[in-house]
């Protein structure tokens, strides 16, 4: 598109990043930390799609006038209900699309932008593709706010899952999958090769997403350069398991996304031997500590037990009698 088609608005960083569109997903976010990401990240792209899953506690709408202040940056998308992670997301790509954007940044409604992180994914593609690389996406890397950690890339190698430290002068990290929040995609790329799974709802949708466009070729990286302050989980705690671990912490009906998701995703979703076996293994994982170590510990294993049975039958969609808890999309 023509910098005529793009000119910068207020507050913008530059005529290309106004080809960006960040796509926020909220359900019930945490008001300042929601009001400091869409500042954040109003500076470095030129539209925010704010695709709301049925927030009950909160007004978001209200929350996104008052950064926006009438310039008109900001499109707010309420769904009504929640209908997860997944089809939020499509319809704010869906958004996103119709603006004219040539990029989407998927964010959670906490994960807050470092003042570079958009450039530096930017750069980081264009160098990419002027290099010959079929690049599916890019990707920030994620600094808990709580712990303090700063997230590793995984990848897998001759059968080994490796975890790369992030925190180096490399320009880019090739990786096997990128979590959501804070990867850019083109929209070429999700045009070619599909957007989101609505039936996963959430738990893998970003994990099934990055499997399906790799099996076709493409390739993912993380940008050492691209901070973004994140949180996953309720609270996290850290155990050995084989390893000391942080271990995100989430309501008893994310066990069985988690469950379901991951039979599915074995059942249907091209991958690697090596990376079949890992997912099994981390599933037989979660069930001996959350099964057993985490309160509620039967409801918890029924919820296992039933995300296990669903997964072969292919069902898809929310869980009936539950939703995820305290207000997170991830």
């Amino acid at each position: 598109m023509s910098e005529a088609q793009f000119a910068p608005p207020p507050g913008a960083a530059s005529v290309e990043a106004c080809s960006i569109a960040a796509v926020v997903v909220t359900f019930n976010p945490d008001e300042p930390v929601f009001r400091r990401l869409l500042q954040a990240t109003l500076q470095q792209v030129g539209t925010v799609v704010v695709v709301d899953n049925g927030s009950a506690r909160v007004d978001v709408s209200a929350m996104c006038g008052s950064v926006d202040a009438g310039v008109g940056r900001i499109r707010y998308v309420p769904l009504g209900t929640n209908l997860g992670i997944a089809a939020a997301q499509n319809r704010g790509i869906e958004a996103a699309k119709a603006a004219g954007a040539e990029y989407v940044l998927l964010l959670d409604h906490d994960s807050v932008p470092a003042d570079n992180m958009v450039a530096a994914l930017r750069q980081a593609d264009r160098q990419l593709r002027d290099a010959g690389v079929e690049v599916g996406a890019v990707g920030a890397v994620a600094h808990d706010r709580r712990t303090g950690t700063t997230s590793k890339v995984v990848r897998m190698v001759r059968g080994r899952v490796q975890r790369l430290a992030s925190q180096t002068s490399e320009p880019y990290i090739e990786a096997d999958f990128l979590i959501a929040s804070g990867t850019m995609i083109a929209i070429s790329v999700l045009e070619r090769h599909g957007m989101m799974n609505e039936g996963y709802f959430i738990d893998h949708v970003d994990t099934e997403w990055c499997l399906r466009v790799k099996a076709r070729g493409m390739r993912l990286f993380a940008i050492p350069r691209a901070r973004l302050e994140h949180a996953l989980g309720d609270h996290v705690v850290r155990v050995w398991l084989g390893r000391w671990r942080e271990v995100p912490v989430h309501s008893p009906a994310r066990d069985y996304y988690m469950f379901r998701n991951t039979v599915r995703m074995l059942l249907t979703t091209p991958m690697s031997l090596a990376w079949r076996i890992t997912h099994v293994f981390r599933l037989s994982q979660f069930a001996v500590f959350f099964g057993l170590g985490m309160s509620p510990r039967l409801k918890r294993i029924r919820l296992m037990t039933r995300g296990i049975i669903d997964g072969v039958k292919g069902r898809g969609g929310a869980l009936v009698d539950a939703r995820p808890g305290r207000g997170s999309n991830r």
